[in-house]
Parts: structure tokens; sequence; C-alpha cells
């Protein structure tokens, strides 16, 4: 089913492709050189093996996605990292692009150093649908210079509705909309704006 709905995705966000329609030089440089990027980096090869040999073969959509997370986090170049997610191959990734930060998963508490173990103390929080709600939370939390990747915002009314409220909550500065994830940075120093791009 999902393999049927992307062409219909992508026909619909055709407008927002390639970063038209983008003024902020800040915004455009992040869709073009870090959404978007097509350069092969150097752990694609050996993680590329997490994946069966069709999703390599025809590198679907999974595979794309993975990817994506592995360049937001090389780009946030976080100190802390905390995993909200089951999907082991998607931490694998996450962990490989951040091989010096500290990493939690769901459930283990940050280290006394790093703060009193809520996951908004970590740098890159990455939540998955069925923990979507707590994002709400997680998002009031984040360190300024912080990265929030919620996956499955258009899963629902319920999901739409958590990552809206993200968007207008006064902490959040820039986000980006990719359909399948999206994407909240903390910096104070960027102005508040909302972007949907067709990843």
């Amino acid at each position: 089913m999902r393999l049927i709905r992307r062409p219909w995705i992508w026909l619909l966000r055709f407008r927002k492709r390639k970063g038209y329609g983008v003024h902020s030089p800040f915004a455009f440089s992040f869709i073009r050189g870090v959404v978007l990027e097509g350069g092969a980096y150097y752990a694609y090869a050996p993680l590329s093996l997490l994946h069966p040999w069709w999703v390599r073969w025809g590198r679907l959509y999974p595979m794309t996605c993975r990817r994506l997370l592995f360049r937001l986090a090389n780009f946030a170049e976080p100190r802390t990292v905390r995993l909200l997610t089951e999907d082991e191959v998607a931490k694998r990734y996450v962990r490989a692009a951040v091989p010096r930060a500290a990493v939690f998963s769901a459930g283990e508490p940050l280290s006394a150093n790093e703060g009193s173990g809520s996951a908004g103390e970590a740098d890159f929080v990455l939540v998955d649908r069925q923990r979507l709600p707590q994002a709400r939370d997680i998002a009031a939390a984040m360190p300024e210079r912080g990265m929030l990747v919620c996956e499955g915002i258009h899963r629902g009314s319920e999901a739409l509705e958590t990552w809206h409220s993200i968007q207008q909550h006064p902490h959040t500065g820039v986000t980006f909309d990719l359909y399948t994830y999206g994407v909240a940075l903390f910096n104070p120093a960027l102005h508040k704006q909302h972007y949907k791009v067709n990843f």
C-alpha cells in the first residue's frame, strides 16, 4: 500500500521539491544539503547490508528514510542522543552518524552528567509514531540548537495535530514537514518558519 501511495504523495508535493520557493538561505541549504543530499556517505555501504536485498537493489523508501536519519544526526552533531523507537536498523544508522555521542534508547536514563533523565535533555531526539504523543513534552524541554525528529506525523488526525502543536510551541524554531518525518530545530537565532518538502 505504501509503494502505491508514495507516487501520489510525490505528485501532491511536486511544487515543494528541491527547495523551490524557499527564500531562507539556511532552510534552502538544509533542504538541498541534508534532506535531499544524494551523495554517498562513508557508512552507507556497510549499513545497507542491514536491509533485505530487494530494498538495497531497488533503493526503496525504507533505506532512503534511514539514510535521511543518518544525515540529520550527522548535521546536528549532538553530544547526547535519545532514540525513542523500536526500529533497530534506524538506531544503527543514527549511531553510525554520531559515533562520539552518548546514545540512549527508550527506558534508559540519561547519565548524571547529561541531566535528570527526560528525553528532551538530549540534543537529538528521534520519536517513532507509537510515541508521538510524547513529542509535545519533549519539544518543550529541548535544549537550544537541539533537533527533534518525529516519525509518522501524517498517520492520522491526532498525529498531525501533535505535529502542529510542536510547530506552534514558542520554544520551536524552524520546522520541516517531510511527510514521513517532521524535523523541528530549536535554534533561537533562526526566524520561526515552517516548510513542506517533497522528500
